[in-house]
């Protein structure tokens, strides 16, 4: 397996790869504790869970580099490797002090068929090469430390979401079965059958290609401005968008993202593309919750 990269050229034909990470047996003292927090005991398939990561590092550990990445690994009870959602900390690991550097990040469980418990192991690693740095936790092997759990639960309470005018074909990276994803054009619409009261609509965004530049989502229902996102290239985006329902509202919602800007990856040259669609941001995830 190939560690997971942002790279504008790769991210058209598909990015965010996983690999394996290089076995040691070398021996090196820890550089920090690390500890994860699960928000709670399960989630449904497509549903978003939030985990917070927490990483102390050790007094007179030596400094860190900056290319290290985070590795998240979700295991069955069999030992079986689900899904992976490897990320690079938000706060450079050369700039770690003596206080525990803390922060959140939300897991989209993938559709898959398998439900039952699972765990989550982690740790640090260099994506050049793969080589893993010494952690103290519970130890797994290679470097690989059990960070929590929780129970991947049937989707018994899913809402279905519909891609409609403005959507480009669902799109995957043949390393990743799992992890699909879809392009908006400059105006898409999502709809979905309320069956009454509020919910909250869970967008997971990106914009992989740096040429493009900051963007701008908008999210309306009608003339409702619902949400305006700012979304950086490079950078995943999770929102959570309430959609509020009142006495007279229609059960079918639908919902429109506008982007500014576009592009046409041919009509950017270090894409070296043949793809004349327009394009806006990538979404990676949607979901709805109802209240």
């Amino acid at each position: 397996m190939s560690h997971r990269r942002l790279q504008a050229a790769a991210a058209l034909a598909g990015i965010l790869t996983v690999g394996a990470c290089t076995k040691t047996n070398e021996v090196q003292p820890p550089v920090a504790w690390i500890v994860v927090t699960a928000a709670k005991a399960g989630a449904q398939a497509g549903e978003p869970i939030e985990f917070t990561y927490r990483f102390t590092p050790v007094e007179g550990a030596p400094a860190l580099s900056d290319d290290l990445w985070v590795f998240v690994h979700v295991v069955s009870e069999a030992g079986m490797l689900l899904w992976t959602d490897d990320h690079r900390p938000p706060v450079p690991p050369s700039n770690w002090g003596a206080k525990p550097v803390e922060y959140r990040r939300t897991m989209f469980v993938p559709r898959l068929s398998y439900t039952g418990p699972v765990r989550v192991e982690a740790g640090l690693y260099a994506p050049d090469g793969g080589a893993r740095v010494p952690l103290t936790g519970e130890a797994r092997g290679n470097r690989a430390y059990l960070v929590a759990s929780f129970t991947v639960l049937p989707a018994s309470k899913s809402v279905f979401v519909a891609y409609g005018d403005g959507w480009h074909g669902a799109e995957r990276a043949p390393e990743e079965p799992l992890r699909e994803w879809r392009w908006s054009s400059g105006d898409a619409r999502l709809s979905f059958w309320h069956p009454g009261g509020d919910a909250t609509l869970w967008l997971e965004l990106d914009q992989p290609v740096s040429a493009v530049g900051a963007q701008r989502v908008e999210v309306r229902e009608g003339p409702t401005l619902l949400a305006t996102l700012a979304l950086e290239p490079g950078t995943r985006h999770v929102s959570e968008v309430p959609v509020r329902r009142g006495p007279g509202s229609a059960s079918n919602v639908e919902l429109d993202l506008h982007v500014e800007p576009t592009f046409v990856p041919a009509a950017v040259p270090s894409l070296v593309s043949q793809d004349r669609r327009e394009l806006g941001t990538r979404v990676l995830n949607v979901y709805v919750a109802l209240q």
